[in-house]
């Protein structure tokens, strides 16, 4: 009776364990890498009432006749069955999909072995698991290497320093564009850009740098210093304070600019009269500004190359006189006044023209178009003077031809004055304007337009485009000739000609109104009366004394290539154009408009590296990859695993640690994912708990009862008893 009641005790004690482990399972449910515990019993030992005995020849055999002593707990065992992956957004943490097991060593150096790979990196790089413990296995390159148990330290190898910099292929080159030293904080976009003004912007890691397009640069210095002028304009300060500095593989040996200049000898102009102008200019008294005077004379025939003589005289007294016209060989002498009128010579002519054509003479019909003379006391002294009948004598009169037809050969040359294509991206047009004193250039973004008048003259020309630049160098050209250009009778310089040293030759030097200045150096005697420059032929006229020094020559005329306003007109007005040629940037400039864009890199201070200057890559095979923007790909170690013969004879150590038993066997070291059988090794990911919660409620039920049914043994036991003890009474 007695033991009915131990009985129920042990079985009390034991489902009690069972339901233990069952409030520690669902207890664990959301535990990574948990493996739920699994409870058996067994029964204790009998006691024989009737022993077993084999049969005889009379009797059979008797069967053991046994009472048993209860109940007892036979295992608690971890189930190691795989359980679900749980993807999750650290890239340390670690699920192994087959066998096997994470090794992690505590602080005294045991080792544990986990199911559970929720690690990290601590301060120092090493891998460890939420209680410090350090993972195992092989640091650094693990290519080659058998499976390990040592610690895994993660360590990004030192770099060293290195300046920001990009290379590219630039106008036929290999063109650096680098910081001057280095930094971590350089690394950046630099776009070129040619502007008006030197300006630059930085925002977000893109530096704008605008340089001044019209600058010519003939060395790296001049590269850096437009660059750092660009960088003051913007008011830009770089990370660092560094500069960016400019490098070339090679330079060609013809780097230096070329001025641009253009000569045209080919025009060719045509007229549909001929005619000549007598021309002067003189100084109004009355105004005190510069005025023209001038006298047409045309015929409708192009060909025509009648001479034209004019005498002026003072009207005799009273007025009685008129205007005479003669007509001999070719040649017209008009004898005039100086009040004559237009009509008044006209009419001169008409009646001479009648005279030859009554005599049998063909003539062609002359016309004087125009007559522009100053009024009061001047008239008189500039008529004079515009035909070549001065008081002073200066001039003798002049016999001129009438000039029309076509005229080949017409010359432009110019050059500008800074060399470069910069300033070469313009053309030039020029036109006309009738009358005197309109010379003037205008500039239309690229294009400069010339106009030329009756009176233009290359110095003229070139006063008005120096005006019209405003200062701007790239816009000033020179004329060194248009053929014909030069205007005028009495064209003067002031001149100066000395005998040469121990020379039977001179020097003669001679300087424009406007500063220009021509030179010869050894003219003989016999030639000083007449020299041939770029601009014409100059004729000089001899004072009487005749002794070589500048006395000797008091007046000058421009006999060159005259262009009377028939030609000017008829080829300005057709507005001609022409551009530069042979103008070449300097090697350097042209590589400034090619520059474009440059992306800087790699710049660093150098030293040890943080881990997050890696992206970390963990393989199947548990090797630890990091990408590094300076290395490359680099092996940082590998978490190797380990199996056992049994793993269910492992004891649970707590913190989801498993230790080694005599039970369990020793540990196998092997790679994940290889030979030997462990499991791959996934990234981002940690195994889920193998709880099954519907098993554990059912067991839970089963405990229970088993529990109240042993409590029941106990009750029933004990109230046996106490009949037993009431038969006394």
């Amino acid at each position: 009776m007695v033991k009915s009641l131990y009985s129920g005790v042990s079985g009390l004690k034991t489902h009690q364990s069972k339901m233990d482990v069952i409030g520690n399972n669902i207890a664990n449910v959301n535990t990574t890498g948990f493996k739920a515990g699994v409870v058996t019993f067994k029964d204790v030992y009998y006691q024989n009432k009737i022993n077993p005995s084999s049969g005889t020849a009379t009797l059979g055999g008797v069967n053991p006749a046994q009472v048993g002593y209860g109940v007892r707990l036979n295992s608690t065992v971890a189930n190691m069955t795989q359980s679900g992956f749980n993807y999750t957004d650290s890239k340390w943490d670690m699920a192994i999909d087959g066998e096997g097991f994470f090794q992690v060593m505590d602080g005294s150096g045991k080792i544990y072995y986990t199911r559970a790979g929720a690690f990290s990196v601590d301060a120092d790089g090493y891998l460890v698991n939420a209680s410090g413990f350090h993972v195992l296995g092989v640091t650094g390159d693990s290519e080659g290497v058998q499976p390990s148990s040592e610690v895994i330290r993660i360590i990004i190898p030192d770099t060293e320093a290195h300046c920001s910099s990009a290379t590219k292929m630039v106008n036929g080159t290999n063109v650096t564009l680098s910081m001057s030293a280095p930094s971590d904080n350089t690394d950046m976009t630099v776009t070129f850009t040619p502007a008006n003004y030197p300006y630059a912007s930085y925002a977000n890691g893109i530096l704008n740098i605008f340089f001044d397009k019209n600058a010519q640069y003939t060395s790296e210095d001049d590269f850096e210093q437009a660059i750092a002028t660009a960088i003051k304009a913007g008011g830009i300060t770089l990370p660092d304070d560094v500069e960016l500095q400019f490098a070339f593989e090679s330079i060609p040996d013809d780097y230096q600019p070329v001025a641009a200049s253009n000569i045209v000898d080919d025009y060719k102009v045509e007229t549909k009269k001929a005619s000549y102008q007598f021309h002067s200019s003189y100084l109004d008294a009355s105004t005190n500004t510069t005025k023209h005077a001038y006298m047409t004379f045309s015929v409708n025939d192009p060909t025509c190359r009648d001479q034209i003589k004019v005498n002026v005289s003072a009207r005799p007294a009273g007025g009685a006189a008129t205007e005479k016209v003669t007509y001999k060989d070719g040649v017209w002498t008009l004898d005039v006044y100086d009040d004559s009128t237009a009509s008044e010579i006209n009419a001169a002519i008409k009646a001479e023209i009648e005279r030859q054509e009554s005599a049998g003479v063909s003539v062609a019909t002359l016309n004087c178009d125009n007559l522009v003379l100053p009024s009061g006391a001047q008239r008189a002294t500039v008529f004079k003077d515009m035909v070549g009948t001065t008081a002073a004598d200066v001039f003798t009169p002049t016999t001129v031809a009438l000039e029309g037809g076509t005229k080949t050969g017409v010359t432009l040359d110019f050059e500008v004055q800074e060399a470069g294509a910069f300033a070469n991206e313009y053309s030039i047009t020029f036109s006309y304007s009738a009358g005197y004193g309109k010379t003037k250039a205008v500039w239309d973004e690229n294009n400069l337009t010339i106009t030329i008048s009756n009176d233009s003259t290359i110095a003229d020309v070139n006063e008005a485009i120096k005006k019209a630049a405003g200062g701007d160098k790239y816009k000033l050209l020179t004329f060194n000739e248009i053929s014909g250009l030069n205007y005028g009778e009495g064209y003067e310089f002031d001149r100066k000609v000395d005998p040469e040293v121990g020379k039977d030759t001179y020097t003669v030097v001679e300087t424009d109104k406007f500063g220009n200045t021509r030179k010869k150096e050894g003219v003989k005697e016999d030639e000083l009366g007449k020299i041939d420059w770029t601009t014409g032929t100059v004729t000089y006229k001899k004072a009487d004394n005749n002794d070589g020094t500048a006395a000797d020559f008091k007046s000058v005329k421009d006999a060159g290539d005259i262009w009377q306003p028939v030609f000017r007109e008829s080829f300005f007005g057709g507005n001609p154009s022409i551009n530069p040629a042979g103008g070449k940037d300097s090697f350097f400039t042209e590589t400034a408009k090619l520059l474009s864009t440059f992306a800087l890199e790699d710049g660093r201070l150098g030293g040890p590296q943080p881990l997050d200057s890696c992206e970390i890559v963990i393989q199947t095979d548990g090797t630890i990859v990091g990408i590094h923007p300076v290395h490359g790909y680099i092996t940082l170690g590998r978490v190797d695993l380990v199996l056992f013969e049994n793993p269910n004879g492992l004891s649970q150590a707590g913190g989801t640690n498993f230790a080694e038993t005599v039970a369990s066997g020793a540990p196998k070291l092997a790679i994940a994912g290889g030979d030997e059988g462990a499991g791959s090794i996934l990234s981002n990911t940690l195994e889920m708990s193998n709880v099954d919660l519907s098993q554990e409620f059912t067991d839970m039920i089963t405990t229970q009862r088993g529990f109240q049914a042993n409590s029941r043994v106990i009750t029933v036991s004990d109230t046996m008893l106490e009949e037993l003890l009431s038969l006394k009474r």
